[in-house]
């Protein structure tokens, strides 16, 4: 069987239905992911599918959170960053040694811990 191409419209219901917790109106945070990755697109400060850990992306991650998010929210970007996982255009690839490291949850919480053990995220070629 063929894979099947997916389209806009695919990605467009795809991030109307993040899994997002939904506490306090509903978790911003991989929204915020989103848009800070969308402007590094833009910006040309990515030109592939697959999406590191940069100052630049925790730059404009926090300058959007500051810009959009009124509620009393965590700004934690190793959040979204490991929990997009569960989403189907992301794929979290791990540096070598570190595979069992980020299937647990817990140890993906901090920083320091997702920045040493994940090399990067992939997302769907139809999305890049």
């Amino acid at each position: 069987m063929k894979d099947k191409i997916k389209s806009l419209s695919y990605y467009n219901y795809i991030f109307r239905k993040l899994r997002r917790d939904s506490k306090k109106g509903g978790a911003p945070h991989k929204p915020i992911l989103l848009l800070s990755i969308i402007q590094l697109f833009e910006d040309n400060l990515i030109n592939s599918n697959k999406i590191y850990i940069t100052p630049d992306l925790v730059g404009y991650f926090k300058s959007t959170w500051n810009m959009l998010v009124t509620t009393n929210h965590d700004l934690r970007f190793a959040l979204p960053f490991y929990h997009m996982s569960s989403e189907p255009f992301w794929k979290l690839i791990p540096n070598p040694g570190c595979e069992k490291w980020i299937e647990a949850k817990s140890s993906m919480r901090s920083f320091n811990n997702i920045n040493t053990a994940v090399a990067y995220a992939l997302i769907d070629e139809e999305l890049f």
